[in-house]
């Protein structure tokens, strides 16, 4: 009996997340529609509860974090964009790479409509929107965090306790309310039936991604780790509730407050979570960067037309990798920004573009999962860098 509770004290919010995605996947086909419109619906309006928290979550984690820091912080913010430019890219080249020995799956006779008749739908809704948006949410909290960290003088600190009694209580109360959510999420999947799809008709993409992105990820873990396995599984178990959450609601945005719980616990220094993780969550995205030009070359090929050179592939990742800036923060999002980088620079018709949209979708969940976790070596790596560049400096004073 001890060794269960050692387990559950030790595991017990992966546990949670997973028992209730596993619950709803396995039995949420014997429950009646009622139970599972209801369930649905819970899960809607608790995603309702914190997209419509999270900016201002995000706002008061980037300005404490910033103030926290003090003058070091615009140097922070130089390597943020260094590493997520260079990681994006990076990840884009390599799906290239890859993408030519997968150009023959045939894609062509996917359906783009998902849930069809027996869609299921929520038996209640609640639209609260956003005051702000995410992004301006950072700016904002950059802003103020820079000016406090440098002209706020004894103000600081009464402001950086405000700000970590607002954010203490969004961990305490809405993150609870992930289980739910999920559950009515993951319901939502197993009745429309898009799981199903996932493993039996797109088995050879899925294998792709998930050997080739998710590998990629694991190894980027273990070489962080300094290639200790034991190390290396610690890390991912940190990160583990955040992926259950992101398989569940498709949003890098709202698995976000446990990216960072996990990202704490990973780095040396906890504040740089904060810093980190609200800053890259919708930037650096690594499940898309593997899929989306993947599956672009694939549809290319199954409409008879040509895998680019790498001389017209280049432009293509490099407007790639500017696009990634201005992701829409909502479930699909990672596609949409880019189907116009994608006529432009693959030359893809309208016909194309609606089939990658499609197959995008239906590999959300994975495609986000993969974000997430990417997010997590990140976070890792930035430290690592910043530790590195302190180190230097001095060395050279």
């Amino acid at each position: 009996m001890s060794g269960s509770v050692g387990f559950m004290k030790r595991f017990g919010m992966p546990v949670i997340f997973l028992a209730s995605l596993l619950f709803s996947l396995v039995f949420g086909g014997a429950l009646a529609y009622e139970v599972k419109s209801f369930m649905y619906a819970v899960s809607l309006v608790t995603k309702e509860l914190l997209v419509f928290s999270l900016p201002f979550v995000v706002f008061a984690l980037i300005s404490n974090s910033i103030i926290k820091l003090g003058a070091k912080a615009l140097g922070y913010v130089v390597v943020i964009v260094a590493l997520v430019c260079a990681s994006n890219f990076m990840n884009t080249m390599l799906s290239y790479l890859i993408s030519t020995n997968i150009s023959t799956i045939d894609v062509s006779a996917i359906n783009a409509n998902a849930g069809g008749d027996h869609e299921l739908f929520p038996m209640f809704t609640m639209q609260l929107g956003t005051l702000i948006s995410n992004d301006i949410a950072i700016v904002f909290g950059a802003l103020l965090g820079l000016g406090m960290a440098f002209w706020g003088g004894s103000k600081s600190e009464k402001l950086t306790s405000i700000l970590s009694i607002f954010t203490g209580w969004f961990f305490k109360v809405l993150v609870p309310l992930m289980p739910l959510f999920i559950m009515g999420t993951a319901v939502k999947l197993q009745h429309d039936g898009m799981l199903t799809r996932i493993c039996q008709q797109y088995l050879p993409i899925l294998l792709v991604f998930v050997v080739s992105a998710y590998g990629y990820v694991v190894v980027q873990f273990f070489a962080l780790a300094r290639f200790s396995a034991s190390r290396c599984l610690e890390y991912i178990r940190n990160v583990f509730p955040a992926l259950v959450a992101a398989f569940g609601s498709m949003s890098s945005t709202v698995a976000m407050p446990l990216s960072i719980k996990g990202a704490e616990k990973n780095l040396d220094d906890g504040c740089n979570a904060g810093i980190i993780i609200p800053a890259t969550v919708n930037i650096h995205l690594v499940g898309d960067c593997f899929f989306i030009p993947s599956i672009a070359i694939a549809v290319m090929v199954s409409f008879g037309m040509q895998c680019p050179g790498l001389s017209d592939y280049l432009p293509f990742a490099l407007h790639f990798v500017l696009a990634k800036f201005a992701v829409a923060a909502v479930p699909g999002g990672g596609v949409l920004v880019m189907l116009p980088v994608m006529q432009k620079y693959l030359g893809l018709s309208s016909e194309m573009l609606a089939l990658v949209t499609a197959v995008y979708v239906l590999f959300d969940p994975l495609i986000t999962t993969c974000n997430v976790a990417g997010n997590g070596a990140l976070a890792i790596a930035f430290e690592k860098v910043v530790s590195a560049l302190k180190r230097k400096k001095k060395a050279i004073h």
